[in-house]
């Protein structure tokens, strides 16, 4: 079985018919980033949580000219320990799908560790990780798919990206990039099953 037909066989086994959020952050910047904006949707695409917080750390600029979230925009917003339990609540041992899961893991992880929190439990399932195998660009240095951004996702999937860098939007467009995937899956394991 080529990858392609794999990274279809394997959002099957991993989505089809399962109850999975979607989770995606906005964050101070590179440097050892915190959470500024969190996004979390159902996979029916109901919203769950839509926050903006104030970061312990500034904001760098660099970050507030890509997402448009700058310090003056959280400086009334309440800090992560304000949001902790209504977030591990929502995504505490459940299937969480994340466009690049090891990024806002990290910054999930460096914001629960600045207030001295635990990190709630979850299954990460990396949609980026997966869309790679299904674009198909090996990177013979790194023995590797390339990743890519999740504006080629969309773009592959033809589903219409809305305020990118925005947390709610990206998962917005991280479930219709899903769906698709799933769809497609569906309609290549029915071709292959008629092949049988």
């Amino acid at each position: 079985m080529d990858k392609t037909k794999q990274a279809f066989s394997d959002i099957l086994r991993a989505l089809d018919g399962h109850d999975f959020l979607v989770l995606d952050t906005e964050t101070t910047g590179l440097n050892k980033p915190e959470l500024v904006s969190i996004g979390i949707i159902d996979n029916n695409g109901v919203v769950l949580m839509d926050e903006l917080v104030r970061p312990a750390k500034p904001i760098e600029p660099g970050a507030s000219r890509i997402t448009g979230i700058t310090n003056e925009a959280v400086v009334d917003r309440p800090e992560f320990p304000a949001i902790y339990e209504r977030l591990k609540e929502t995504i505490g041992g459940r299937l969480v799908v994340i466009y690049n899961s090891a990024y806002d893991l990290k910054v999930l992880r460096n914001t629960c560790n600045r207030y001295n929190l635990a990190m709630p439990p979850i299954e990460a399932w990396c949609a980026m990780e997966w869309f790679a195998k299904v674009y198909g660009h090996w990177d013979n240095y790194r023995g590797n798919y390339t990743w890519q951004k999740l504006s080629t996702a969309a773009g592959y999937f033809a589903v219409e990206q809305h305020d990118a860098h925005n947390a709610l939007s990206d998962c917005i467009t991280t479930l219709r990039i899903i769906e698709a995937g799933l769809k497609r899956a569906r309609e290549l394991e029915f071709h292959m099953d008629r092949l049988l």
